[in-house]
């Protein structure tokens, strides 16, 4: 890290020229990233399912501000009784383990492939970028990249962000070579963050914001990582470095999903998967997410799973 010289602000501000995938798989694709992973990728992922062992990276839903929950107990059906949930949910932000459709984020008022947000996200649904042409999921070989293994505390600390550098040391640790189509999953050391920084853990309104705007993850520079690497999807537990760092940003990483047409799973639980990858003797694993089939919408909660 201490030799690491982060981008200056007109470097970043290249990035939306130099990095993105606008018309690389045609001018009307919605598909992004995902086009990476061809028919021969899936095939051979599915082969690194050896032993059957399936391990969850998904967070629990607890009760929580987002969501709005009831317990519909009972329902009398003639001599028996059921009982059933309504969930509603806000599940962008910090709680949620969630897939981010290309609809959910624009940069100067455009999305992947250079449609304007205006004339394509509104009330009724997106008609560009929506959920929709990922309904199949994403299959494909996973990587772990555990950065929190390699900090002193375990964890990535607020004004010490993940940079590329060490997203290589990690493959190296990892022994793995990431490969064009992969699922890279990054593990920042959520879990134990919040522990010892309990203050800092973040809520979400019934509104939608979050609560903490000073947040370690990942710098905006890794942005050039995921290009240069042709990650098909990022798996993450703390996400983006916050603030951004840089003059007139909101978003870091995330600004993925419209320049690269990026797809993004947050809220990843990965200490169970850093445990198994230990367990295995290897750090490469057939990945699977699958959202919900919402038609028009941002995103979806998801279970992404990893399967030894």
């Amino acid at each position: 890290m201490a030799d690491w010289t982060p981008p200056s602000q007109a470097e970043v501000e290249g990035y939306f020229e130099r990095l993105n995938n606008w018309g690389r798989w045609g001018a009307d694709d919605q598909r992004g990233t995902l086009n990476l992973i061809s028919p021969e990728k899936r095939t051979a992922a599915v082969a690194l399912a050896r032993r059957g062992r399936v391990v969850s990276l998904s967070r629990d839903i607890p009760p929580q501000p987002a969501l709005d929950y009831h317990m519909l107990y009972p329902i009398r059906r003639g001599a028996s009784q059921a009982a059933v949930d309504y969930f509603g949910m806000i599940y962008h932000g910090h709680t949620m383990t969630h897939m981010d459709a290309l609809c959910h984020v624009e940069y100067q008022g455009q999305l992947y492939n250079g449609r304007r947000f205006s004339d394509h996200v509104g009330h009724a649904g997106a008609s560009w970028g929506a959920l929709d042409v990922w309904f199949d999921g994403v299959v494909s070989r996973g990587v772990l990249l555990d950065v929190a293994s390699s900090r002193p505390a375990g964890y990535v600390a607020v004004g010490q962000p993940v940079t590329p550098p060490e997203l290589d040391a990690a493959a190296e640790r990892a022994g793995v070579r990431v490969e064009a189509g992969d699922v890279v999953v990054i593990r920042s050391g959520r879990e134990a963050y919040e522990a010892a920084e309990p203050d800092a853990v973040p809520t979400i309104s019934p509104q939608g914001f979050a609560s903490v705007t000073t947040r370690p993850g990942l710098h905006i520079a890794c942005l050039e990582w995921l290009r240069q690497h042709d990650a098909s999807a990022l798996v993450w537990d703390l996400m983006d470095e916050r603030p951004i760092g840089y003059d007139g940003f909101v978003f870091g990483v995330h600004l993925g999903i419209p320049l690269l047409g990026l797809c993004l799973i947050d809220n990843a639980a990965l200490d169970a998967l850093a445990t198994a990858c230990g367990e295995e003797g290897r750090y490469e694993f057939l990945f699977s997410a699958m959202p919900l089939r919402i038609v028009g919408s941002t995103g979806s909660p998801c279970q992404p799973v990893a399967i030894f």
